[in-house]
């Protein structure tokens, strides 16, 4: 049976208020939408003593004045086309106007101008704390996170329970090494709001920065068992060494592998589309389940690197998820291991060595280092199956079945020789032989049974998948008719799936696993239904995923009418 991770591997509705985020969130600023439509009151608000910077941020305050001199009379260029353009005189281009005209601004990106056009606001006397805010805002966009925590403090001296403001002046306290600050924005918060899921996060940040990880990673934690919806299993990094997954909001990836003591470990997960540019957040289990590790912000733009030495020997996992930068986008999760031997003869080593070897191809590598596996452990069930599956990959077929049918004698609790011997079978064209391995494999793991509605001719659905479900999905078929049944995986998610046609009599007839090496999609083609009667389409996954979504195609193509050539009956008189 698979390791189980059990503060990652149940999914659960989150008890989100995603309002706010790790960063500076944009998504308050929405609120101003409404309010920047219509006429408000305006009030004058003396600005708060300023909160002291380090001496860098006040350098680079000097460095920008001419460009904020700039952006302030480029937006003043603005303001006299637009009053030109609707033949309104200058000096009488509304407050709301102007709100409209920095929101705009702010919604494209353009930073430097939203805050010009709110400086005026400030300097009339015409700015609301929400024009505050929203210039705070603009300022942690351009890194001047001083300046923005000056702004959100005007706003929490107003209002001192103004989430938003805390949140992203704790963030801002951040960036410029005010970590006490930060903390106890980010502690009042989680008082103000015990439910949130964001204040984790950001706690979780500051106490990497300061460089205590521990503290680090238990928020961090918490924040994974928060927001996760769908957490995707997936054990092929470690063979292939780099993985490019869809992030999506509520995810966590488990990427399991086998590391030696003192070995070396480097991850790196980074965002490969750019147009969204997800933010990843890494944590590396031990093989106790524990954190070890973490990173948020290493890497440049959001993307997250850890580079550690493995303690002891055993399974380790990556749990990656994302921070709340952005949510969604593409990642390309990389793993490298590197390292000597732990005590020379190392079995976990010998494993993880013969797996990579396997993967690229190099069979002679793969079964040196499984029979040194072996040669320390005769009993390793695991080592054994996998020399039968490198067998299978170079086509000697009798020794592959020979050495996967060892494994299942030496565990019998040992699942996976099934699913291996079932694709042997498989590819030496033995059907029947196969699916009842395929079958097997599907039982042992199975943890939840789902009857789906019995199915009429052709049929098309969707059908979630998780950790140990199996389907039935029963249907009737006649004699002479076609299927052609496919099942693929939909994203967001990842399921590697097996399907097994059982027919009327209850006896496996033909299942399938993977289409390819890269295809992880599961086909039956062109079968002949030889017998009338109810069949019963089992689906399940195989190793490589297990939650996700399903998509199902079942084509039935009816039979032919019989022809004098396809007749195999007796002539007349009988």
């Amino acid at each position: 049976m698979k390791k189980a991770y059990a503060e990652y591997d149940i999914p659960r509705r989150s008890l989100k208020d995603r309002v706010l985020s790790q960063r500076p969130s944009a998504l308050i600023i929405e609120g101003l939408l409404v309010l920047v439509a219509v006429v408000v009151t305006i009030g004058f608000f003396t600005p708060a003593p300023p909160v002291e910077d380090k001496s860098d941020v006040i350098a680079e305050m000097e460095a920008i004045i001419a460009a904020q001199e700039a952006a302030l009379q480029e937006a003043a260029d603005v303001i006299a086309r637009a009053a030109e353009a609707a033949s309104v005189p200058t000096g009488f281009l509304s407050a709301s106007a102007a709100k409209n005209m920095a929101w705009s601004s702010l919604s494209n990106e353009e930073y430097r101008s939203a805050i010009a056009l709110y400086d005026a606001l400030v300097a009339d006397g015409e700015a609301d704390l929400h024009t505050i805010f929203a210039r705070g805002y603009a300022y942690s966009m351009i890194d001047e996170h001083g300046l923005a925590a000056q702004d959100y403090s005007v706003v929490l001296q107003q209002n001192a329970e103004d989430l938003a403001s805390l949140n992203n002046r704790c963030w801002a306290f951040s960036e410029i090494g005010e970590y006490d600050r930060a903390l106890a924005d980010c502690d009042k918060l989680m008082t103000l709001a015990p439910d949130a899921d964001y204040p984790y996060l950001n706690r979780g940040i500051v106490y990497e920065k300061m460089g205590d990880m521990s503290r680090a990673m238990k928020d961090y934690v918490e924040w994974i068992k928060r927001i996760k919806t769908n957490v995707i299993r997936n054990d092929n990094l470690a063979w292939e060494g780099s993985l490019d997954v869809p992030m999506s909001e509520g995810i966590v990836y488990v990427f399991p592998f086998t590391a030696s003591a003192d070995q070396e470990i480097v991850i790196s997960a980074i965002s490969s589309q750019r147009d969204l540019d997800a933010d990843p957040l890494v944590l590396i289990l031990d093989p106790d389940g524990l954190p070890l590790t973490a990173n948020d912000d290493t890497g440049e733009w959001w993307d997250s690197y850890v580079q550690f030495r493995a303690p002891v020997s055993g399974e380790y996992a990556l749990v990656m998820t994302h921070a709340g930068g952005s949510t969604e986008g593409r990642v390309e999760v990389s793993f490298d291991i590197a390292g000597m031997f732990t005590l020379g003869n190392d079995g976990a080593r010998f494993k993880a060595d013969a797996y990579r070897a396997l993967m690229s191809g190099d069979y002679t590598v793969a079964l040196e280092n499984f029979r040194r596996a072996l040669t320390i452990n005769q009993q390793d069930a695991e080592a054994m199956n996998w020399m039968g599956v490198a067998y299978r990959y170079m086509g000697e077929y009798e020794a592959a079945i020979s050495h996967i049918s060892t494994a299942m004698q030496l565990d019998e609790s040992y699942s996976l020789p099934y699913l291996s011997r079932g694709i042997s079978y498989e590819e030496m064209g033995q059907p029947a032989a196969s699916a009842a391995d395929y079958y097997h494999y599907a039982m042992m793991n199975r943890e939840r049974t789902l009857f789906h509605a019995e199915l009429e001719g052709d049929s098309d659905f969707e059908l979630p998948m998780r950790e140990g479900w199996v389907y039935s999905v029963p249907f009737d078929a006649v004699r002479g008719q076609t299927l052609d049944i496919a099942v693929a995986t939909v994203e967001p998610g990842f399921v590697d799936p097996l399907v097994v046609l059982i027919g009327p009599e209850g006896q496996a007839l033909i299942g399938d696993d993977d289409i390819s090496l890269s295809e992880y999609d599961s086909v039956i083609s062109n079968f002949k239904v030889s017998k009338s009667g109810q069949y019963t389409l089992v689906i399940s996954h195989a190793e490589g995923g297990a939650n996700g979504t399903l998509n199902v195609d079942i084509d039935v193509t009816e039979r032919v009418p019989m022809s004098v050539a396809d007749f195999d009956g007796y002539g007349c008189g009988h």
